[in-house]
């Protein structure tokens, strides 16, 4: 809003001000001028300084309210199934049953065979 309050004070300076040479006869009316009268463009001017002037030392304050932060969430690793979870890694166990045997003599091993994964996220 500061910014538009100065660009509308910019614009009303450049509106107000004549830009035109005028030639004054010398005589009694040149005495006034020459005083040093004060008419309604100088003060039209004087406003608009000011205004610009407002503009510049309120937008120079150096007091801005901090932005809060706001926490990012962090996101859960899991699993696939009911593996664990040890030190960021999933650790997961297949159990491999293996027979062997010729005729009617048969042996059955169990093999656990343990894996590990990323967790996904």
């Amino acid at each position: 809003m500061r910014k538009s309050l100065i660009g509308l004070a910019v614009a009303t300076a450049v509106a107000s001000v004549n830009v035109q040479a005028q030639d004054n006869a010398g005589g009694a009316a040149a005495g006034g001028a020459a005083a040093g009268g004060v008419t309604t463009g100088v003060i039209a001017a004087g406003v608009v300084g000011g205004l610009i002037v407002g503009g510049i030392v309120s937008n120079s304050n150096g007091d801005a309210p901090e932005r809060p932060v706001t926490p990012t969430p962090t996101p859960t690793p899991t699993c696939e199934g009911d593996d664990d979870l040890v030190d960021g890694v999933c650790i997961g166990t297949t159990i491999t049953v293996t027979t062997t045997g010729t005729g009617t003599n048969t042996t059955t091993a169990t093999v656990p065979v343990t894996f590990t994964y990323s967790p996904s996220i």
